[in-house]
Parts: C-alpha cells; sequence; structure tokens
C-alpha cells in the first residue's frame, strides 16, 4: 500500500490490504476479548448490541425528518431508562456517553438560572465539569471526600447560597464508586429549589439491580424529589456498544430547557436538546435492543456476578501481605495501595502491572479495578498471583 504520511493516497487499495494494514497499525492495543484490561468502566458489547449496531450504521437520528421511527424508538428508550431511575415522565436523549450528558445538564441548567454560575460538586466528580466549566464560564465549588469516598455533606450544604445556579451529586465515582449522600443533597436541592443533576455515568446501570442481587442500594434516583436530572452510561454496565450515553430528565419541564430549534432539516422544523447535531442512529437501536435481549432479570444477573467477584478480589487483597483495600466495594469498583512500609508506591506498581500486561486505572494514592463483565474470576486469580510476586 501507498504510503499516506503526506496525505490520502492517490489510488485505493484493495479492501484485504486496507484490513491488513490496518491490523498491523493496530496490532497490540488491548481488547476486552483479551484477558488484561482491569481498569476500564466500559466492557465488551453484548453481541446482540454489536450485531445491531452495525446494521444500523446509516443512521443519523439527528435528522428526525428522515428516521421518524428512529426518534419515536429513542423516545421509548428513554422511557425505559426514566422507568428505571423513579420516573414515568422522563425525557431527554441519547448521547455520546456521560461527558455530553453532564454538559447538558448543566447547560440547561445555566439557560434556567443566566444570572447565577455557582456549581457545588464533590472533589470527586467526572473531568466533564471542568470541561463544562470552561465551555459556559462556571465556577465550581468542589467539596472535598471523606475517607469512604462520599462527598462531606456538612460542607457541601454550607457551600450552598443564592449565588448557586446548580447541586451535582455522584451515584458511582470513578475513582471508588462510592455514591453521595444524594438524599440529603436532595433534601437541600428541594430546599432552596435548585435543579440537582446526579452523574450515574457508572452507577445507573448498577444501583437499581443491587437490592434483587442481594445487596444494599443507596437511593439515587427520581425517587428522590429534588433530583432533576441523571446521566446514565448503556456503553458501562449497560453493555451496549460504544458510543451510548444518555441524558435523563425527570419530565418535560426539566428537559425543554436545553431545547434549540432547527429550520432546515427533512422533516422541517425540529427541537433538538443535545449538543451535537448529527447523531448515532445505531446507538438508540442498539440499547432498545439490549434492554430488550437482557430484560431486568439478565441485569441482575450481571451486576450479581460482578459483585460477586468484586467482593473475591476484596477479601483477597485483604489477606495479601504488603497491599491495602482503600474501602469495601461500594459497587464492583475496588481500590488497592501497596502498604506504606513497602518500597514501592502506586505509580511504581501500576508500571510494573502494566509490564506484565495488566491495564489498570491509577489514582493519587492508589490502583482502582473495574470488575466488569468481561473480568472473570480466573482473570482476578492471574492478576492477583502477579500482584503477589511484584508485592513479595
Amino acid at each position: 500500500m501507498e504510503d499516506t504520511t503526506e496525505g490520502i493516497p492517490l489510488q485505493g487499495s484493495g479492501e484485504a490490504d486496507v484490513l491488513g494494514a490496518l491490523g498491523r497499525k493496530l496490532e497490540g492495543d488491548l481488547s476486552f476479548s483479551g484477558e488484561r484490561i482491569l481498569g476500564s468502566m466500559c466492557t465488551l458489547p453484548h453481541p446482540t448490541s454489536a450485531k445491531v449496531y452495525e446494521h444500523y450504521l446509516d443512521r443519523n437520528i439527528g435528522d428526525p425528518g428522515l428516521h421518524p421511527r428512529l426518534q419515536q424508538l429513542e423516545r421509548e428508550t428513554i422511557g425505559m431508562l426514566g422507568r428505571l431511575l423513579g420516573s414515568r415522565s422522563a425525557e431527554g436523549a441519547i448521547v455520546t456517553g456521560g461527558t455530553e450528558a453532564n454538559l447538558i445538564a448543566l447547560w440547561a441548567a445555566k439557560r434556567k438560572h443566566r444570572e447565577k454560575r455557582k456549581v457545588v460538586l464533590p472533589e470527586s466528580a467526572h473531568f466533564s465539569f471542568d470541561k463544562a466549566a470552561d465551555i459556559m464560564d462556571l465556577d465550581l465549588c468542589k467539596i472535598p471526600v471523606e475517607d469512604d469516598g462520599r462527598v462531606d455533606l456538612k460542607r457541601y450544604l454550607e457551600a450552598i447560597d443564592d449565588k448557586t445556579m446548580v447541586l451535582v451529586a455522584v451515584a458511582g465515582t470513578t475513582g471508588l464508586g462510592a455514591v453521595d449522600p444524594i438524599t440529603e443533597i436532595s433534601d437541600a436541592a428541594t430546599a432552596w429549589k435548585l435543579p440537582l443533576h446526579v452523574d450515574a455515568a457508572f452507577g445507573g446501570f448498577v444501583l437499581p439491580f443491587l437490592a434483587e442481587a442481594g445487596y444494599t442500594a443507596p437511593a439515587f434516583d427520581f425517587s428522590l424529589p429534588g433530583v432533576s436530572s441523571i446521566t446514565i452510561d448503556p456503553h458501562k454496565m449497560g453493555r451496549c456498544a460504544i458510543p451510548a450515553g444518555a441524558i435523563v430528565f425527570r419530565n418535560h419541564d426539566a428537559a425543554v430547557a436545553s431545547e434549540t430549534e432547527v429550520s432546515y432539516l427533512a422533516g422541517g422544523k425540529t427541537r433538538q436538546r443535545t449538543i451535537v447535531g448529527t447523531r448515532s442512529g445505531a446507538s438508540v437501536a442498539s440499547i432498545w435492543a439490549t434492554l430488550h435481549r437482557l430484560g431486568r432479570k439478565g441485569y441482575v444477573e450481571t451486576v450479581a456476578t460482578c459483585m460477586e467477584n468484586s467482593c473475591y478480589l476484596y477479601d483477597r487483597l485483604r489477606s495479601m501481605s504488603g497491599v491495602d483495600a482503600v474501602i469495601e466495594p461500594q459497587m464492583n469498583v475496588v481500590g488497592f495501595s501497596p502498604t506504606k512500609h513497602r518500597r514501592i508506591d502506586p505509580d511504581e506498581l501500576a508500571r510494573r502491572l502494566r509490564g506484565r500486561g495488566w491495564a489498570l486505572s491509577l489514582f493519587p494514592g492508589f490502583l482502582r479495578i473495574t470488575v466488569m463483565p468481561h473480568v472473570s474470576r480466573k482473570m482476578l486469580d492471574a492478576f492477583l498471583h502477579d500482584l503477589e510476586e511484584i508485592i513479595a
């Protein structure tokens, strides 16, 4: 094949040549079908999700005049997600992921409270809120978290004032899977008449199924009256093809705040509630199909298996000499670090593990494993064997 470092090649190549060259360029990248990814909050898509995604690659839900039935499918999908999250009147949109969903939530809040700029949120909040603040010129008031990974509630409540535009809480922090005290924050949102956005990008497909799987499930969703919007990512524990995110508003009044009118599309005047215009219809179809394929029972079984493996990993780490587990897992997320007297810090430990092929996430002071559906007990045993050898 022709060298393309200077631009698009003059002549095209055969499909076999192109696929072969592409495979060679990407050789060595990790995939979820292997047995080494322990740090990602995504996973191998369910086969039905992948099949449906491929079938509807040409659909653009950003132009609903071309695909009115796809638009209706999106409404049904948001309806299913809304009922999962405790609302029968939910509205929203399928988006690229948690980052876009969080941006839309803050955008909607800003359009309702244009004279205000303050956002109260935990230090554990996703980096997408920093992006949103930069784009919309917002002031982030970040509140420290406790040892259990939850925001310091007293300091959080003290930070709310007349300048506050929106409150943010997290249901499944990126670092430890912790769930903020959302019941109390919801009460504050109601008292101050402020919108409360819950980032449940990860926890949204875990928390609703924990009780049926035999675990404690803290309140986080629209069952709390102060919650106005929720981010949920089907491409995480929802087992859908990437990208697949959703912003879900409690009701119509909350959802319309981010609407923009578009006049030139195939169906005439339309109203969009997302940041991007062109959106993947394949994502919508994939999510709808996966929800129906797995059903509630399938998600309960997925969460139960992941939690069983998480507890197994946590117990093994606690019994291992030279390692400290950070907190007991609240979801299928486990943090650990080398004990302080060891001559190795978390950064060096992560480097040595990567040298053996293991891909973990590194946070200040600890490493994190997300026990996703592709993470098997056999995989964890192999990892623990390597960890023991490195720590010894």
